[in-house]
């Protein structure tokens, strides 16, 4: 396979196997997607966005049904009164403990068939990825 369907196979694989494992949960995967983004300081809606890769209408909507289901707060950002900082609140810190737990496992899994070394080397290029990633998102395109 060539990188791009290699790329594209393995987003379809992780989302499948994340739903697979995380189906208990009354959680799509855009809201774990939000859960998993919040810092525990709590974040800016327009960074949150900035972070997820989603424009603020979408964003505002999921943060909706997130607050709805009592995963989520929205408070006062003290630096600037215009923005809301959005956090977690103690039954949304409960849901993110259970879907770390389940990736956790899902992962041990997965990789049980490499070397230690396999897993180094796997561990270093996947960081080298996400590096690559992040400057990508963030870069003006």
């Amino acid at each position: 396979m060539e990188f791009e369907e290699l790329f594209t196979q393995l987003l379809i694989d992780l989302q499948a196997v994340f739903r697979k494992n995380n189906k208990n949960t009354s959680l799509s995967l855009s809201q774990v997607i939000v859960l998993s983004s919040i810092p525990v300081d709590g974040i800016i809606m327009g960074d949150l966005a900035l972070r997820i890769g989603v424009d603020n209408s979408t964003l505002t909507r999921l943060i909706g049904v997130l607050k709805n289901k009592g995963l989520v707060k929205k408070i006062s950002n003290n630096e600037d009164k215009r923005s809301k900082l959005i956090n977690l609140t103690d039954l949304g810190e409960n849901s993110i403990k259970i879907i770390e737990t389940s990736t956790s496992r899902f992962t041990e899994k997965t990789l049980k068939s490499l070397s230690h070394s396999d897993k180094a080397l796997l561990k270093e290029s996947l960081n080298k990825l996400h590096w690559d990633l992040t400057k990508y998102k963030l870069a003006d395109n």
